[in-house]
């Protein structure tokens, strides 16, 4: 996942079918190219977003309840993306940095929260970070705090 912008092929294959990309990332454009032939090449049929990702959108500052769904995953996968990259640079996350990832959950219709320290391992170019001796224990940056020490 980036926020790249749509790719030449894309563009082109757009024009042919009639669709207007431009303003779009490769992500949403994707999405879009494939709603406009997932019919014609045995896909599932493009269907409105549903419920849930609305509310989970808005949650994160996007609007796709004009959507469809394939468009509204890139949508809110590219905003994830964006927010994951901005805690990373506002931390300044790096290997070897002492890290408390923020838990929350609910628990008998109670949320709580729970925190851990870690040693960051390593930081995927997806933004996922992952710690030391954690076999494959990680978190995303949004879910992080720097160690206050």
């Amino acid at each position: 996942m980036s926020n790249k912008s749509s790719s030449q092929e894309q563009k082109e294959l757009a024009k042919l079918l009639g669709l207007d990309i431009s303003a779009d990332t490769f992500d949403v454009a994707a999405a879009r190219l494939l709603d406009a032939v997932a019919i014609a090449i045995g896909h599932e049929p493009p269907q409105n977003a549903t419920e849930r990702q609305i509310v989970f959108a808005t949650s994160i500052g996007q609007d796709v309840s004009t959507n469809t769904k394939r468009v509204a995953s890139a949508k809110i996968g590219e905003a994830l993306f964006s927010k994951n990259q901005d805690a990373i640079a506002a931390l300044n996350l790096k290997p070897g940095d002492r890290v408390i990832k923020i838990s929350r959950f609910e628990l008998n219709n109670e949320f709580h929260t729970f925190e851990q320290e870690f040693v960051i391992s390593s930081i995927q170019p997806n933004g996922r970070v992952f710690f030391k001796g954690g076999n494959g224990r990680g978190a995303w940056p949004t879910q992080l705090k720097k160690y206050p020490g």
